[in-house]
């Protein structure tokens, strides 16, 4: 499924900007900020957790009309599952940037990877 970009290519412009030297912040703000997208990011997760059934349909007919219910509610659980996973993926670019601007690059490079491996396991 493909993911909508809600922020994530803003985050990696943003990041690309601070590792250019062209976005600056404190290390305090830049922690700050970072701690607000670690807050966002469990939240993002415990949604994608209650979520999860929204993707087991049941108790329509098994007739035509059912079936294409059944099928209709299941893609829209996979849409919001797919939002939440853009949501985090945005986020943690967002917190990588937001760190290089800080001039924390150890730690603005582990939340790029961060990012990247949340881009590389999207929900099915």
């Amino acid at each position: 499924m493909s993911v909508p970009d809600l922020g994530q290519q803003a985050g990696i412009r943003l990041y690309e900007s601070a590792r250019g030297g062209e976005f600056h912040m404190s290390a305090d703000a830049a922690r700050e900020l970072a701690a607000s997208c670690d807050r966002l990011v469990e939240r993002v997760r415990q949604a994608r957790a209650d979520a999860a059934a929204l993707t087991r349909v049941s108790g329509f007919p098994d007739l035509p009309s059912g079936r294409a219910l059944t099928a209709g509610f299941e893609a829209k659980g996979l849409e919001y599952l797919g939002m939440l996973d853009a949501f985090e993926q945005a986020a943690l670019r967002h917190k990588a940037a937001y760190l290089a601007a800080g001039a924390l690059f150890h730690e603005a490079d582990a939340a790029n990877a961060a990012a990247l491996a949340a881009a590389l396991a999207e929900t099915p």
